[in-house]
């Protein structure tokens, strides 16, 4: 079974820790147990969703030194995990490996994406490997650099029946502000960051589930005779926000093309408020300037987390707040933001495409392209999946 601490423990002369060089690179595995459903079916049922499937085991990772090891599990539906596949929410700092009914049945039916659910339900297999993070990554709480990297078992087959459930909450259905960045006004997909800005998520805020609907904001700088407008559905102008008649802030209306622009009159920092639901439009002027930085980088597990970060882009020539670079991963990676090449001022999330509340951690980001923003006044981050060509 999993074990909490690792067995050996290993120094040198000077009492350092010797780490197995696998383990530093990442390279090293660990062996997951076939579990008794390799050759049945486990029927995942609904009205048992909270229940525990406990039957995950495997021989622990040999770090080469003592450490307390958290588990979580992934799933997919290819043995390899080089496509797509979902990270189980639940993880285990312990003994075993508790794998939740409902979460795995969910993950299913993400694999399966939309529409492509069967119905009725069929014997699905499914492959489960786990990933095994430590809490010394670490040289230190003041460093980033992680010396034990994530490392990842076999995967196991195991046959289950699943049941249809909705996925998730509708995402936040997002606002652009468009003309704004140095006067720009490409509504085109690929123009995020370079002409459109997201307007950021609120902390804490309830959005519709349906709809995605709710309130979203933005903070920076405006330059008078700037216009501009605010647009939801990329490449479309159906859904907009304008002043009424003619340039200004003081009336805003709601999709009629023939509106003016907004325009702030005079230069300074002010605030946006877009609520979906309401259908209001607001603008504050801030009394006190934000601080700024010259410059804000990318960095993470893909630079070694020094060496290769990734200098971002302003939207904005003066007074920029809003940066935006595109950026490939090639498998799933950690990253944060900081400012000035110095970590005085850094910037990461707990989730991922975009910031459910500010947090600290390391932000984890999948495999893909993506456009990524990012608000140095709120945090917010987004990452914009880019389509293949």
């Amino acid at each position: 079974s999993i074990a909490g601490l690792l067995g050996v423990t290993a120094c040198s002369d000077d009492d350092k820790i010797i780490i197995n060089p696998g383990a530093e690179s990442g390279e090293l595995s660990f062996i997951l147990n076939e579990t008794p459903y390799s050759t049945t079916t486990y029927v995942l049922d609904e009205e048992n969703g909270d229940k525990v499937m406990d039957f995950l085991t495997c021989h622990q990772p040999d770090y080469g030194f003592t450490a307390a090891v958290n588990y979580s599990v992934e799933v997919a539906f290819e043995p390899t995990f080089t496509g797509e596949y979902i990270t189980l929410p639940t993880t285990v700092n312990g003994e075993k490996v508790n794998v939740i009914v409902q979460e795995v049945n969910k993950a299913v039916v993400q694999l399966y994406g939309d529409g492509n659910f069967p119905v009725p339900s069929v014997d699905t297999d499914v492959y489960f490997r786990l990933k095994a993070m430590i809490s010394t990554s670490t040289s230190s709480p003041f460093e980033e650099d992680l010396i034990v990297k994530p490392l990842y078992s076999n995967s196991i087959k195991v046959q289950v029946l699943p049941y249809y459930m909705m996925l998730k909450d509708a995402d936040p259905r997002l606002y652009y502000i468009i003309g704004l960045a140095d006067g720009k006004w490409s509504n085109d997909p690929a123009a995020i960051g370079a002409s459109l800005i997201p307007m950021s998520l609120v902390e804490e805020y309830a959005y519709d589930a349906a709809t995605g609907d709710g309130e979203f904001t933005y903070t920076g700088y405006i330059p008078a005779g700037s216009g501009f407008k605010l647009i939801r559905d990329l490449g479309k102008w159906d859904e907009q926000w304008g002043n009424a008649d003619s340039d200004g802030i003081n009336n805003p209306v709601h999709n009629d093309g023939g509106s003016g622009n907004f325009s702030v009159p005079e230069d300074g920092y002010y605030t946006i408020t877009l609520n979906s639901i309401d259908h209001k439009v607001t603008f504050t002027q801030l009394d006190k300037a934000p601080k700024s930085y010259a410059g804000i980088q990318m960095l993470g597990s893909f630079s070694d987390w020094e060496a290769n970060e990734v200098e971002m882009t302003p939207v904005m020539g003066d007074n920029p707040h809003v940066w935006y670079t595109t950026i490939t991963f090639d498998k799933e990676e950690e990253c944060k933001f900081r400012a000035e090449n110095d970590w005085s001022n850094n910037w990461g999330g707990s989730s991922f495409p975009y910031p459910v509340k500010p947090s600290s951690n390391n932000i984890t980001a999948k495999a893909g392209t993506y456009i990524v923003t990012f608000n140095d006044v709120d945090g917010n981050y987004f990452f914009f999946l880019q389509a293949e060509e």
